[in-house]
């Protein structure tokens, strides 16, 4: 359905219709992001369960700092999609909190990336640029990724956006940033090098699947 007109109103999604009657939708774009980031995180966690299965050290997993370390970092590169995606649909002014959460994040892990490197063995490093575990990280992350990120693209069929490549993006890292925190829970890699670039990468990848597929649907 496409829409002559919309603007948000009260914290809900106002359209106009032809005859220039106005009537709200049902939808406020942050409930019903919450409602798919439920949604699709289950599924994730599911596919995790049933296809990928729980790291073998997860009853001792959640008692290591870095455990929480690494999905604070993925969700809050989630939370900055999510935050993205709901005022691109509801035309808000923009609000960094988010944004300037996500990039304290990746300055987290970039410093602590850079000082781990000077400090494992060339070996070890060269470990964690393997081309197998960085395509699996990629595949999984994207995979998991796929439910909330379909569902997330169908609410943006349902409205018009004036950046339908940028929320398109931004549904992606949400999408992505929520799988991320979800295959933690099956990947056992602790190191800020790994999890900074690689995590990133597949949620970047999962950014750029929605931009492709959000404009392929807009032509």
């Amino acid at each position: 359905m496409a829409f002559d007109d919309a603007t948000y109103d009260d914290g809900v999604l106002a359209v106009r219709t032809p005859a220039s009657t106005w009537r709200p939708t049902a939808t406020r774009p942050a409930w019903r992001l919450a409602e798919i980031g439920v949604a699709g995180g289950l599924a994730a966690l599911l596919l995790v369960l049933f296809w990928l299965d729980l790291r073998p050290d997860i009853e001792a997993a959640h008692q290591q700092p870095f455990f929480w370390l690494k999905m604070a970092y993925t969700a809050a590169l989630a939370a900055a999609g999510f935050d993205g995606l709901a005022r691109l649909i509801r035309r808000g002014p923009p609000a960094p909190t988010a944004i300037v959460v996500a990039v304290i994040a990746l300055l987290v892990f970039a410093v602590g990336g850079v000082t781990e490197a000077t400090q494992l063995e060339p070996a070890k490093l060269a470990r964690l640029f393997s081309p197998a575990s960085v395509g699996a990280c990629f595949f999984n992350i994207v995979a998991l990724a796929l439910p909330t990120l379909l569902l997330a693209l169908t609410v943006l069929r349902g409205v018009e956006t004036e950046r339908p490549i940028l929320a398109g993006f931004a549904a992606g890292v949400f999408a992505g940033g929520l799988a991320a925190s979800v295959y933690g829970l099956h990947c056992p890699h602790s190191t800020f090098v790994f999890v900074g670039l690689w995590y990133l990468g597949g949620v970047l990848l999962c950014g750029l699947a929605g931009a492709a597929l959000n404009r392929l649907a807009a032509i």
